[in-house]
């Protein structure tokens, strides 16, 4: 054999041996329970009475923080509740947070205010 056989032929040895350990690793490797739905080790549910503070204004829907992630939330009543009040979750529609203002929260930005009445929709022709 010559010299350049001999090194195709290593070359091919470390290659394969690569690839069964590869397999290998990846055929045994944990998976946390929700990696698949959420990854990152993320929920999918926050408990009910959990407490929150508002990201954006939830007008009646925004963005909250709660149990340490950002949460899509609206807001149960239907009322505005401002940026930086702090909320509690009420219930849970799939992944949107259902929240009310916690009594006696209010910021610097002002307390849960209700929504103004939506304009009348016009008839089209």
């Amino acid at each position: 054999m010559t010299p350049d056989q001999v090194l195709i032929g290593a070359i091919v040895v470390v290659v394969v041996i690569l690839v069964i350990v590869g397999i290998g690793r990846a055929a045994t490797r944990r998976r946390g329970a929700n990696e698949d739905a959420f990854g990152a080790g993320g929920v999918s549910q926050v408990a009910v009475g959990t407490t929150g503070v508002t990201k954006t204004a939830l007008t009646p829907e925004g963005v909250v923080l709660a149990a340490g992630e950002q949460w899509t939330a609206s807001s149960a009543s239907g009322t505005r509740i401002d940026a930086g009040q702090r909320v509690r979750v009420v219930g849970q529609k799939g992944l949107i947070l259902l929240v009310e203002a916690v009594v006696g929260s209010a910021t610097s930005t002002g307390a849960a205010t209700p929504m103004p009445p939506a304009p009348p929709s016009s008839p089209t022709a």
